[in-house]
């Protein structure tokens, strides 16, 4: 035998030892009892409690939640691409369509009181702010309540002068295309704020 493996046989035949020798010491040792969770317990306490872990075991790896993001990827895509096509152009996200009326006044936003909850994800400004179209992101649905919905705020925005532009989660458009869609609502925005005078 080489001197490599006596030297495991003995690490292995001491930590055997240990083992045997602390199971000793245990023997007469009960299980502790987990005491109900009291309302002073920090959360890891409880998390362990309700888990019935010993202190030994405090290490385990918990689950991280994920990072809360205001942006989901496909709009996070969407918002490049249009700083892109649009770097001069300022963009907001995650706009309340209540907000936008309140813009117009107190009678507007009385008006469309009933859309408060419902928002457009970017709002594409000029360079002296003023709003030039509302984009969305949504998938096509098939039920009635759903077209209908989206119907119910084109109208409003479109009320408001705010031409809206729609775009499927699956089919971004490029920088190019965006930068043609936006051409042709600035066209709409100035129709559609004659058509208010």
């Amino acid at each position: 035998m080489d001197f490599f493996t006596i030297g495991m046989l003995v690490a292995a035949l001491g930590l055997g030892l240990i083992l045997l020798l602390r199971g000793k010491k245990d023997s007469g040792h009960t299980e502790p009892k987990i005491s109900p969770v009291s309302q002073k317990t920090g959360r890891k306490d409880r998390a362990q409690q309700a888990l019935n872990l010993d202190q030994e075991t405090r290490f385990i790896e918990t689950p991280r939640r994920k990072s809360y993001r205001l942006l989901n990827e496909s709009e996070q895509e969407l918002y490049h691409r249009l700083r892109e096509a649009m770097p001069n152009m300022t963009i907001f996200s995650q706009v309340g369509v209540a907000q936008l009326a309140l813009l117009r006044g107190r009678k507007e936003a009385q008006r469309l009181s009933g859309m408060a909850g419902r928002g457009v994800d970017f709002i594409v400004c000029g360079a002296d702010f003023s709003i030039i179209a509302a984009i969305e992101i949504s998938w096509p649905t098939a039920d009635e309540s759903g077209q209908m919905a989206e119907e119910e705020k084109r109208d409003a925005l479109q009320s408001l002068g705010i031409p809206l532009i729609v775009f499927r989660p699956n089919n971004l458009p490029d920088a190019d295309t965006l930068s043609r869609a936006i051409a042709d609502a600035i066209i709409r925005r100035n129709r559609l704020e004659a058509e208010r005078e």
